[in-house]
């Protein structure tokens, strides 16, 4: 089966239309495999509902992004939006995490280049291993290039700097381009059901109360960036 009949396979699974497409889970291959270059392999209009379902399905999870390969499809695409508000009076400066809104955008055959030497440590969630986090180190700075699909149908390259949260998120996608999960990438024994996560708001409390060792060790109080 080519890439538009299993898209259109996928799309005509929902019995409406505004029904969010399935995730898979970890263990479904397509999560697993090298996904396809996207650019040219599906015609605009099937691209557009496409991107318009995992919309609707990213945002009804919820989460901050969504790849092809997460829906079944092994194509080099997704889909990511944040729509983060800092806390009324709440200094966004003071973030750790350096998360700031982001809007709506579907990117096709995205490359990504780590800059710098910094590593910002976070637990992270994957709505294709749902209920679990663990704690992965991330590039604080990426520079992208990507073709991006425009909701009227166009397309534009892209070529931008990013860093904190907004890096993760598309380091996060990228990854399962190549058919990489985020928990392969985590500090061993960080794994953990979500239901945890308040308990390890410092990342010391992980590094004592989990036994973690290696990098992460180094962090000081209150602390997520090395390098």
């Amino acid at each position: 089966m080519d890439i538009t009949e299993l898209t259109r396979k996928i799309l005509d699974r929902r019995e409406r239309e505004n029904d969010p497409l399935r995730i898979v889970q970890a263990g479904h291959p397509a999560l697993r495999r090298r996904a396809v270059t996207a650019h040219e392999r599906l015609d605009v209009e099937l691209l557009l509902e496409l991107a318009e379902a995992m919309t609707l399905t990213m945002r009804e999870a919820p989460g901050v992004g969504l790849a092809a390969p997460q829906v079944g499809l092994p194509l080099r695409f997704y889909v990511i939006e944040d729509s983060f508000a800092a806390d009324e009076g709440e200094d966004p400066d003071d973030d750790l995490l350096e998360r700031r809104p982001l809007a709506l955008r579907y990117l096709l055959d995205p490359v990504l280049e780590p800059l710098g030497t910094e590593r910002v440590y976070a637990f992270e969630g994957c709505l294709s291993v749902d209920g679990w986090q663990s704690i992965v180190p991330r590039s604080r700075r990426v520079r992208l290039r990507a073709t991006e699909l425009l909701e009227d149908g166009g397309l534009r390259e892209v070529d931008e700097e990013h860093l904190g949260w907004t890096a993760r998120i598309l380091q996060h996608e990228t990854d399962h381009l190549a058919g990489t999960l985020c928990h392969d990438l985590a500090v061993p024994r960080s794994y953990i059901d979500a239901a945890y996560s308040g308990h390890y708001a410092d990342l010391g409390e992980a590094v004592r109360l989990l036994g973690l060792s290696g990098e992460i060790t180094e962090l000081g109080e209150g602390e997520v960036v090395i390098g």
